[in-house]
């Protein structure tokens, strides 16, 4: 299998047959005849890699941390092994922190790439001039390249529809593992299976506003080398269930249909009793959400009063005024859903303010969950949200005053 200037590396997609050496009493062995032999053995590992095994992380390569510097970024990355898109093996031998540029965008995507790094320079012999230069590397060793995009990554890995082929009730295994294999075949197998990106995704971060990069919030999954015959045999087990496939639990036999007026009547009087115990508890389940909430607020932001009277006391004075609502408003609270709700529209123009209030009080990254939370709130008003979901954006705007981080220096405002 010659070397020429498309192949190098295993970066050309189409097939061609491998070439070897032929050995033989005599043979005078060149570099070109070196070449070939390591190519040879190369370009089987990656094609077989590249049709087999696929692309994407074999193990580790998790991102440890990602750095802002006055260079650029500085990218923490965990030892593994991943397979690129043209089968070559990935290896990054220990924890390593490489530099990068510094982006122009707060997201980018993370690739870990191959490359090869020439080493050990040695002085060429005097060949008759067959070679212009005095000296060259003796060993080439495979490194990796870590890069970045500045976009967000969509689903990386399309997997090929697949359609359960028909057969007949009685077929074995074997069969329709046969006929599996013949439709993924026929519809999947291609000649070019590399990929004109060659480069396997870290993953999605973005910068917060404190300037700490962060995994994205929605962050696309990482690409995984799969155990081929691990997928195959579930789903070979999957089809081939069929009294329960999905695992599902089986639901009690219905009770048996009554033959007379009498067994029906019964059966309806047993059915508007449950109903009437399930309304109750539907109006218990709901009563208990709204004291709960109504309390947890009160008591998160007394708290929060308690602690930001000393930075800013117009700040205290309006999270003590929305702990003491729930009090002066009374229990129709607790009973009443258009009380409820006439509640919370009227603390959420105090929990705007307060919001304001904060700015240059408490961090940033704290600050923008608190207004998150309420912004959510709002919009469950807006909506008609349910009890159940009014009581959990409530929730939410709870957790988040509890968690602002109130900034120490700042002086009290008079």
């Amino acid at each position: 299998m010659g070397r020429d200037s498309n192949r190098r590396n295993g970066e050309r997609g189409d097939l061609s047959q491998f070439r070897k050496n032929r050995f033989f009493s005599g043979k005078l062995m060149t570099p070109r005849d070196m070449e070939a032999e390591q190519e040879y053995h190369a370009e089987r590992l990656h094609t077989l890699s590249r049709f087999v095994v696929g692309s994407g992380i074999v193990h580790g390569l998790t991102v440890r941390s990602i750095d802002d510097t006055d260079d650029g970024l500085e990218v923490t990355i965990e030892p593994g092994v991943a397979l690129d898109g043209h089968g070559r093996p990935i290896v990054v031998e220990q924890v390593t922190t490489k530099s990068l540029p510094a982006p122009t965008a707060d997201e980018l995507s993370l690739y870990v790439r191959y490359d090869e790094v020439s080493l050990e320079t040695v002085p060429v012999p005097n060949t008759d001039d067959a070679i212009d230069e005095e000296s060259t590397s003796n060993r080439t060793v495979e490194v990796f390249e870590l890069t970045y995009q500045e976009t967000t990554e969509t689903d990386r890995r399309q997997g090929p529809d697949i359609d359960i082929p028909s057969v007949d009730t009685d077929c074995d295994v074997d069969q329709i593992s046969r006929k599996l294999l013949e439709q993924y075949h026929d519809q999947h197998r291609t000649s070019d299976r590399s990929n004109s990106d060659a480069g396997v995704f870290l993953g999605t971060y973005e910068r917060t506003p404190d300037g700490v990069w962060t995994e994205a919030a929605e962050p696309t999954a990482r690409e995984f080398v799969y155990d081929h015959d691990l997928l195959f045999g579930t789903i070979i087990d999957h089809i081939t269930d069929t009294d329960n496939p999905h695992r599902t639990p089986v639901e009690q036999e219905p009770p048996d249909i009554p033959d007379d007026i009498g067994e029906i009547t019964d059966r309806l009087d047993a059915l508007e009793g449950e109903l009437g115990r399930v309304r109750r508890d539907q109006t218990a389940l709901r009563r208990y959400v709204m004291r709960k909430t109504l309390k947890d607020r009160a008591r998160f932001f007394a708290e929060l009063a308690d602690r930001l009277d000393p930075r800013t006391s117009e700040g205290g004075r309006l999270a003590r005024e929305i702990a003491a609502i729930t009090q002066i408003d009374g229990d129709e609270l607790y009973t009443d859903e258009d009380a409820y709700r006439r509640h919370l529209r009227e603390v959420l123009e105090h929990l705007i303010d307060l919001g304001d209030r904060l700015e240059g009080a408490a961090t940033d990254a704290s600050l923008e969950r608190y207004l998150k939370s309420v912004s959510e709130l709002q919009t469950t008003l807006e909506n008609d949200g349910s009890v159940l979901e009014l009581a959990e954006a409530q929730d939410q705007v709870c957790e988040a005053a509890d968690s602002l981080e109130v900034l120490v220096g700042i002086v009290p405002d008079e």
